[in-house]
């Protein structure tokens, strides 16, 4: 191969890497964006819950807006778990049908042993979306998929 080869193609790989830059860069302003939105929702949620609050420990009804409270909890969590898991899924790669060890985005169970597996834990995982599997490291991947690794 020439010079001039070696730097055409290295100019290719060059455009390559900047268009992955600007990409991420992209990615993280509307990320950015997003949480700074959430934040704004959390901060008037949180006022209205303040008031709701006081109002319902006047009143005595201070279970109910408890219950409320963690539906909320509970709804606001799924949706940040399908955010997550369309980031996930988006740059996972062509090899997401493999098993390989991955960190964990949430709190989930390991389905051959039952131990929980904590946010931030390693893991063998494979697939996406729906058809994710989990095991934990001590269970490890299932002996007739082992060779898929």
């Amino acid at each position: 191969m020439t010079d001039a080869e070696w730097e055409q193609l290295r100019d290719s790989w060059s455009h390559l890497a900047q268009a992955g830059e600007q990409f991420a860069r992209r990615v993280a302003k509307d990320a950015r964006k997003f949480a700074e939105r959430v934040e704004v929702h959390v901060e008037e949620l949180t006022e209205d819950l303040r008031r709701e609050w006081g109002a319902a420990e006047h009143r005595g009804a201070a279970p109910d807006v408890r219950r409320v409270v963690e539906e909320l909890r509970g709804v606001v969590g799924s949706v940040l778990e399908t955010v997550d898991d369309l980031v996930t899924d988006l740059f996972a790669g062509p090899d997401a049908d493999k098993w390989s060890r991955r960190v964990c985005t949430r709190v989930t169970t390991c389905p051959a042993c039952g131990r929980p597996v904590a946010a931030g834990a390693e893991a063998w995982i494979r697939g996406r979306g729906a058809g994710r599997e989990l095991r934990c490291l001590d269970c490890g991947m299932p002996k007739s998929s082992a060779g898929r690794a």
